[in-house]
């Protein structure tokens, strides 16, 4: 009946909690219908029977269920035309790191002051799954949405149909086309910082790597475009971009850590570290494309930071726990959850939805993976 993932960033009552939420107003629970007992839910999912009770209190606290003394828990009767819920759903790409979480839980405490609860799901970066997601929330009579897109340019989308009527706030990117309110980092500022990090150490070789697609990625394109400008107002030539292959798919950072050991893109790498005309630093698009391009150093020998500087973006957990710690651009992503939940309320309220964005401050974050390269002086402060 119910599906709990122990991989993912959100606390497992509160995946529970969803889940009841999800099988209440899809119509798989009826009212009245008796629920399993604590001990079958534990052994069912394999978690404590506190973490069914944390739920279970909370679903009470939403008059989701109703407990009947020595007979069990039942599903309430939540929904009438005098007193329809207030649900929000939330849509995401993927719920697999740090990152994740910070940006749903970012949402949800803005959304919980106002009496509104989180409907949440996973696209799975699949743009059919969510579609179907869409649809399915609506249907279910949510007041309005919270969409990190998939990343896909080419795909119908349903949020694009007319018969997609709540209000709905886009995450971290726009989708191309499409005129809806969206709440992203300050990308070309943050990749702005790191540049000028790297400038003033005295670095001219520096190269940009990505994997694809980046003009179909906005925050990732406005990455890029920072590169370009910071190299030609220090009047450098912009390095070929070291352009990657398919993005790894894992779970979290420590399996991440495993399947780069032998990834093509870590090959790719070392043989451009081994040419005479290597760059001397190295921006990546994100943190785990700096993580690629730090085992690729490690494997032609090359030291870092002292032959090779790198800068990721995102700031993940893992980031302070390299070797060396790594340099990189901090996102807000909790603010940017919350700006994004106080955006589809005032939509909800009656507000026009005009195309705004919303920019959320970044940080560079300055670790051991940069220095100044050999034979240069640091230009100035670098923070």
């Amino acid at each position: 009946m119910f599906t709990i993932s122990k991989d993912s960033p959100i606390p497992l009552h509160t995946q529970l909690l969803n889940e009841l939420r999800h099988a209440i107003l899809s119509g798989k629970l009826k009212p009245h219908e008796q629920l399993p007992g604590e001990y079958a839910l534990t052994a069912q999912l394999r978690i404590s029977r506190s973490t069914v009770q944390r739920a279970w209190q909370s679903a009470l606290d939403e008059g989701l269920i109703y407990r009947i003394p020595a007979k069990g828990t039942f599903v309430a009767e939540v929904r009438t035309s005098a007193t329809p819920m207030k649900i929000i759903g939330y849509i995401a790409a993927e719920f697999r790191y740090t990152f994740d979480g910070h940006l749903l839980d970012g949402a949800e405490k803005i959304l919980q002051a106002r009496g509104y609860r989180l409907l949440f799901a996973q696209s799975e970066r699949r743009v059919e799954e969510e579609n179907r997601l869409i649809r399915t929330m609506c249907e279910e009579g949510v007041a309005g949405i919270l969409l990190w897109p998939v990343a896909d340019s080419t795909y119908p989308r349903y949020v694009a149909d007319p018969s997609c009527s709540v209000p709905v706030v886009l995450l971290d990117r726009p989708i191309r086309g499409l005129h809806l309110p969206c709440v992203t980092s300050q990308n070309y500022d943050g990749a702005g910082q790191a540049m000028q990090h790297l400038l003033r150490l005295g670095h001219r070789r520096i190269a940009f790597a990505a994997w694809p697609p980046v003009e179909d990625l906005l925050p990732v394109a406005e990455r890029y475009r920072a590169y370009r400008d910071a190299m030609v107002s220090a009047g450098l030539q912009p390095l070929p971009m070291i352009t990657l292959g398919e993005p790894v798919e894992t779970v979290n950072y420590q399996r991440f850590a495993q399947k780069i050991a032998d990834h093509e893109d870590v090959g790719r790498l070392a043989q451009i570290f081994s040419t005479p005309d290597r760059p001397t630093a190295v921006f990546a698009m994100n943190d785990l494309v700096a993580l690629l391009v730090l085992r690729a150093a490690h494997r032609v020998g090359l030291r870092v930071p002292d032959d090779l500087s790198i800068v990721g973006f995102d700031n993940h957990e893992f980031t302070a726990h390299t070797d060396p710690p790594l340099t990189t651009v901090a996102q807000n992503t909790a603010l940017m959850g919350r700006e994004a939940a106080r955006r589809l309320l005032t939509l909800i309220e009656g507000e026009a939805p005009l195309d705004i964005y919303t920019l959320v401050p970044t940080q560079l974050v300055i670790r051991g993976s940069t220095a100044a390269p050999d034979g240069a002086t640091a230009a100035g402060p670098n923070t």
